[in-house]
């Protein structure tokens, strides 16, 4: 689901993360915690089709001062970064983009970012819009690997995933299954409480029926959220000042298809995002980044993230337990849910403790938008596109070591 803003984006640039320590990353599920600067963090080793092996030195010789740590982790990625160009520079590559949701605009300016880079990289890269089928066909069963940036309904929602599995061409991003589950905001809310992370209490609703029949959460609430389960970008998402705010807007919806929606309690508290994303069969993660909201603003809505307004929401680097602790959960979640390709979770920071909202199984990929942020201490945005691209192609990239 796109965060990305409407207005044209410069090519270039990155928003600076405001953070009062330094971020802190774990080699291992041992290693001491050690700090991060510029873009290094991580190490490992890679193998090619060439098979160029590197070792991670930094890992193995934990007496070594931190300086030459960070050097080592500066040339793993250097040379992961060059196995990834590798890679690449062999693709007949397909961008998909564009569609028919509500975020088809903002679908369309990460084609017109992306696609000059990739063009740079890439044996061929073919611009091809969903809606045009005969194209579509012709396309992708012509291509080496489909790129998909199309968010939202039809191409986020296990659709486009469905129909590549057919055809059996490889894509971006997860596989039908999963994207369908990260799509749809109440399944997955309710798989998550099953499975024992913290999320909001509410309830799926298509009318409203009495309020002494909602939940006892709801009930209680004195600040309820409504938004449509099956929308990104916090498109539609209201916020309800008491039951009889929340009776008129639920009995306003329209009676159509799209009229699922959800109703939860409001969770205080700062919103927060992580990216990850996979190298063959090891992770890489993000920092867990916060935003504090311009005064007077409720919560991290539509108009903050497409920047649409003048007032920003300040990214901050969170650190310590709580960090750790997402990292962990994220991690757990992003196989427990399988995964693939680049991600992101949203969550709200409560107390100490995440909440989480939702993954985002198609993240904006604009240089300000929310999952490059996550990654910025480590990847400049044309790097993190390089690599976590190339970490897709099957059976081509893959890395050697623990989480990094």
């Amino acid at each position: 689901m796109s965060d990305e803003p409407r207005r044209k984006a410069p090519s270039q640039g990155s928003i600076a993360i405001q953070t009062e320590k330094r971020a802190v990353s774990l080699v291992g599920p041992h290693a001491q915690p050690r700090a991060i600067e510029g873009r290094a963090s991580g190490s490992g080793a890679i193998c090619t089709k060439r098979h160029v092996e590197l070792f991670d030195d930094a890992a193995q010789a934990g007496n070594q001062n931190e300086f030459a740590s960070k050097e080592d982790d500066k040339m793993h990625d250097a040379k992961l970064l060059s196995a990834a160009r590798e890679v690449l520079s062999q693709l007949r590559l397909v961008l998909l983009a564009g569609g028919s949701s509500t975020e088809r605009a903002a679908s369309l300016e990460t084609k017109d970012v992306l696609l000059p880079h990739l063009q740079k990289l890439c044996r061929s890269v073919e611009f091809v819009e969903p809606n045009d089928v005969e194209q579509l066909l012709r396309a992708v069963l012509q291509c080496d690997f489909v790129l998909s940036v199309v968010y939202g309904a039809g191409g986020e929602d296990g659709t486009m995933q469905g129909f590549l599995d057919i055809l059996r061409v490889p894509y971006s991003g997860p596989s039908t299954l999963p994207s369908a589950i990260g799509m749809n905001k109440d399944i997955f809310v309710s798989l998550l409480r099953d499975w024992g992370y913290p999320v909001p209490r509410g309830r799926l609703v298509t009318a409203l029926g009495d309020p002494r029949s909602w939940p006892l959460e709801l009930q209680q609430s004195q600040v309820l959220v409504l938004k449509p389960i099956g929308e990104g970008s916090s498109i539609g998402i209201k916020m309800l000042d008491g039951h009889a705010a929340a009776a008129e807007a639920i009995a306003r919806i329209e009676p159509t298809d799209r009229s699922r929606w959800r109703l939860e309690e409001f969770i205080e508290g700062a919103s927060g995002t992580v990216g990850i994303f996979q190298v063959g069969s090891e992770l890489i993660i993000g920092d867990a980044v916060l935003f504090d909201l311009p005064i007077g603003w409720r919560f991290y809505d539509d108009r903050l993230k497409q920047r649409s307004v003048d007032e920003h929401a300040i990214p901050k680097i969170l650190q310590g337990p709580a960090a750790e602790r997402i990292r962990d959960d994220v991690l757990r979640l992003y196989k427990q849910l399988d995964c693939k390709g680049l991600v992101r979770f949203d969550f709200i920071y409560n107390d100490g403790a995440p909440v989480y909202l939702e993954v985002n199984t198609i993240p904006g990929l604009l240089p300000e938008s929310n999952a490059p942020l996550s990654f910025q201490s480590r990847f400049s945005f044309e790097d993190l596109i390089t690599l976590s691209t190339a970490a897709q192609i099957p059976g081509q990239l893959m890395i050697s070591t623990k989480v990094v």
